[in-house]
């Protein structure tokens, strides 16, 4: 499974669902990380809720992903050397490479979160022992906390867009290395993907910080839905019809036009104008269509070549 770039594939369905949720699981990890990051950095009201939501999710999202990666590899044992002995012609090897990086930022980022919770109550602490550390200890380290958000946004978004990059590297396949209108020197995948991690991303944080006033974030959603509309509007007019029909048809048409995002568009344009709550309903939403997604483009790019 280690593509290069200009690789072929076989005939074979090679990548199957496995791989579709670790790209899924990647974007979200991504997507909460910079959730909470950038309302670390730029929020002057600093939502807290929606901080340690996205902070505490991002690890969980790319451990489990990171195990199914390396589950699917077929040699767990030797997934270290991916580690070691960076192969800058392997989109696969780069990608793992950022990711790694990616994940020790989540882990500290979310230890600094939650320190400071525990700090300021916020969080409950089971043990004495832990809330002492959490209020002496590690209150020094707080200072590394927007550095490490800012720098770890960075790696986020290498994380988000390397999932469209690893499959945009197979040259002979027509849905996953079609480039932007026509620029054959900007891969389309990439961003498609890294829209999709934003918007997913976004809607578990808020799934884990329901509750509070996220009116800015549901506007925020507003745009990504309707941005990615039109990217795979455009990813329609690029790669022609054959692969919205057929035996994926259902899944892109209902699972990631309608409920992935027709619906929770209207739903979140009539609760923002309406001052209603539909976070949970269009943020699970959101994640469905997410998943579908990469499902389809998984399936369909190896199923109509």
């Amino acid at each position: 499974m280690d593509v290069t770039w200009g690789a072929n594939v076989g005939n074979e369905v090679a990548w199957g669902g496995v791989i579709a949720i670790y790209l899924f699981l990647a974007g979200v990890a991504g997507g909460a990380f910079l959730t909470s990051a950038l309302t670390d950095l730029l929020s002057k009201k600093r939502p807290e809720k929606v901080i340690r939501s996205g902070a505490y999710i991002a690890p969980v999202a790319i451990v489990i992903g990171l195990i199914m990666l390396i589950v699917d590899l077929g040699r767990p044992l030797t997934f270290w050397e991916l580690l070691i002995n960076v192969n800058f012609h392997s989109v696969m090897s780069l990608g793992v490479f950022i990711v790694s990086i990616f994940t020790a930022f989540s882990f500290a980022y979310a230890f600094l979160v939650w320190t400071a919770a525990a700090s300021q109550k916020q969080v409950r602490v089971t043990t004495a022992g832990m809330e002492m550390a959490a209020t002496s200890s590690f209150q020094g380290l707080q200072g590394l906390r927007k550095p490490i958000a800012l720098v770890g946004s960075l790696v986020a978004l290498g994380t988000a867009t390397y999932t469209g990059f690893l499959l945009s590297a197979v040259t002979t396949n027509s849905l996953w290395h079609v480039s932007l209108l026509g620029i054959k020197s900007i891969p389309f995948l990439p961003i498609l993907f890294l829209v999709s991690a934003l918007s997913a991303g976004l809607a578990v944080t808020l799934i884990g910080a329901n509750g509070s006033d996220l009116t800015l974030y549901k506007k925020t959603d507003i745009v990504l839905l309707a941005l990615e509309i039109i990217l795979l509007a455009i990813l329609y007019v690029s790669v022609g019809s054959m692969y919205f029909s057929g035996s994926m048809a259902w899944l892109f048409w209902l699972g990631v036009v309608v409920i992935g995002l027709l619906l929770p568009l209207i739903l979140s344009i009539y609760g923002v104008s309406t001052h209603k709550n539909f976070v949970l309903p269009v943020s699970s939403m959101v994640v469905i269509g997410g998943l579908c997604l990469r499902w389809f483009v998984i399936y369909s790019g190896q199923l109509f070549k």
